[in-house]
């Protein structure tokens, strides 16, 4: 996968007129009902003229050790900084906090020298004590990206030798650690632990500013925290501090994440500039409308995202692999990539194709001749239409309807009945909490959190990411996992490619638990007569990068004199 170049996804809110006249009132924040501020801040500082407003699906987890989903992905990639960021270099990092590093030659040691004088938002120095506070954190409390970490590196193993030089040490050999940590978002120990709960449920770290973080951050990035209104909006400004300097005189001086996803809406903002880039989840006669307004453009981009049918595979009838098998067959992947996810390429297998590691598998086509087949070879052979199966798709995402649509179609051709339910985007993450509530079937996109194939295939289909959303099948294969954690254990680069190739051949020959429809063209509209965004006007093609990255916004450029 490419990264960034120089340039610089829930719940959608029920919106009455009163609400909607509030949202139009721009960036600055307001005494709204059940706003909450972050102290020692203000929401209507002059920098809201050049405030950049976003489109989303759901407001972000403000706390970088729970981020995951997409608005939360962005929030923390403005707010905070890590020890290396995402590039083109053969190494597909460079560093950002840190300066330097060195890698013992058994693998087991990372040793990190750290730029001096770097201030979070609180104005303390940021020190080699930060990154380990902040890594034990995440690995304590065990959600968000903590997963790709766990299995490698254990609270209290990490060390501050001095101020400024901080020591990994590994349990074992993990190959693309140093890639890894773009997502090891570094936080104040100092203003987290003044901000702790005693009361929590991490033992001397009380709740670990688990209640302080969500709505506050703790960070050194570009943007500082400043409102947060659930399932409304999110609101940033410029950190004039920050140690990468400000020398784009352009940067917008606050950004605002709005949960806004409804058509009509979303028209109407855009229409009026109050929106600067819509959310990515629009559908395609929509995205048309908006690109007939004035100074309007459609923007293309990549975060890696893969959309797959999630099945679950410890549900009647979809624990028979070759009921997995006959729905592959039942999905008119052409369809889907041309006019429903348009610009999308059809998927080749259970990791996304621009991913370092990634190897095309053998493929299914829509045949319903196929279908019948391995129904017939499936346990379910003479019972299969006893069992209907649900869909659930995500209400915010208009065109994942089409999608089960399409699919209930096919199936009736061969007596299988299939019904559709929806549900936001919260609502599903709580189904999938649990196996006996997971959906059946849902339709959901994901990234791998860093370039590699083999961190995407254990957010898949390891056991580690059971009962979240990012692993609807509740596979139970224990050579998948052994074969995931072989493969990340090992160094040599060639090696551990192979063992990547390996592991999605046998999860598509072997197991089958998804249909794999598409690799996301992610589509926007954007205000491109007055922000410039070079990931998209600078890209040969669809830009690229990083899930989360496409949106850096001290990268933008926000012309108000062209507003």
């Amino acid at each position: 996968m490419k990264k960034c170049r120089k340039g610089k996804k829930g719940v959608c809110a029920v919106l009455t007129a009163s609400m909607i006249a509030m949202l139009l009132s721009g960036c600055g924040g307001g005494n709204t009902t059940g706003e909450t501020q972050a102290a020692g801040t203000t929401a209507t500082g002059s920098t809201a003229e050049s405030c950049i407003t976003i489109g989303v699906s759901g407001t972000p987890d403000l706390d970088p050790a729970i981020a995951a989903t997409g608005s939360s992905l962005i929030a923390a990639i403005n707010m905070y900084d890590t020890l290396v960021h995402p590039s083109d270099t053969d190494e597909g990092v460079t560093g950002r906090v840190a300066d330097s590093w060195e890698v013992s030659d058994d693998g087991l040691v990372y040793t990190f020298n750290l730029k001096k004088g770097i201030k979070f938002h609180n104005g303390e120095e940021l020190k080699a004590s930060d990154v380990v506070y902040s890594m034990d954190r995440l690995l304590t409390i065990g959600e968000g990206y903590a997963y790709i970490f766990s299995d490698f590196v254990e609270p209290g193993t990490t060390v501050a030798k001095d101020d400024y030089t901080v020591e990994f040490h590994l349990k074992q050999s993990y190959g693309p650690f140093l890639n890894a940590l773009v997502r090891l978002f570094i936080v104040s120990e100092k203003e987290v632990t003044e901000n702790t709960d005693a009361s929590g449920s991490y033992g001397e770290h009380g709740d670990y500013g688990k209640n302080y973080l969500v709505t506050h951050d703790a960070g050194s990035g570009a943007y500082q925290a400043v409102e947060l209104v659930q399932q409304d909006y999110f609101y940033a400004e410029k950190y004039d501090d920050w140690f990468m300097g400000w020398d784009n005189e352009y940067a917008p001086g606050a950004f605002k994440q709005m949960a806004i996803t409804e058509a009509t809406t979303v028209r109407t903002m855009v229409n009026n500039k109050e929106l600067d880039i819509t959310d990515t989840w629009q559908s395609l006669e929509t995205l048309n409308a908006l690109s007939q307004i004035d100074g309007v453009s459609i923007a293309e981009y990549s975060n890696g995202l893969e959309y797959n049918m999630y099945m679950n595979n410890q549900a009647a009838p979809l624990d028979d692999i070759n009921v997995r098998r006959a729905l592959n067959c039942l999905i008119d992947y052409d369809t889907i990539c041309k006019t429903i996810l348009v610009d999308s390429t059809l998927s080749a297998g259970p990791t996304p194709a621009g991913v370092t590691g990634h190897v095309d598998t053998a493929q299914f086509k829509f045949d319903i001749e196929q279908a019948k087949t391995y129904l017939a070879a499936s346990s379910y052979a003479d019972t299969y239409k006893d069992y209907p199966i649900e869909i659930v798709v995500n209400s915010d995402v208009a065109d994942l309807e089409k999608i089960a649509l399409m699919v209930q179609t096919a199936a009736q051709q061969i007596g299988m009945t299939i019904t559709i339910s929806k549900a936001p985007w919260v609502s599903l993450i709580d189904k999938m909490g649990s196996v006996e509530t997971s959906p059946q079937i849902t339709i959901i996109n994901s990234a791998p959190p860093y370039d590699d194939a083999g961190v995407y295939l254990q957010s898949r289909y390891s056991n580690a990411t059971q009962g979240t959303w990012e692993n609807g099948e509740w596979l139970s294969d224990s050579t998948i996992n052994d074969m995931i954690e072989d493969a990340l254990g090992t160094t040599d680069v060639d090696a551990r490619l192979q063992k990547y190739a390996d592991i999605q051949n046998y999860i598509v020959d072997e197991v089958c638990p998804s249909a794999w429809l598409c690799d996301l063209t992610e589509r926007c509209a954007y205000q491109s007569s007055y922000i410039k965004w070079p990931l998209i006007e600078e890209a040969d093609g669809v830009g690229r990068c990083v899930n989360g990255y496409s949106q850096e916004y001290y990268r933008m450029e926000y012309h108000t004199e062209l507003k």
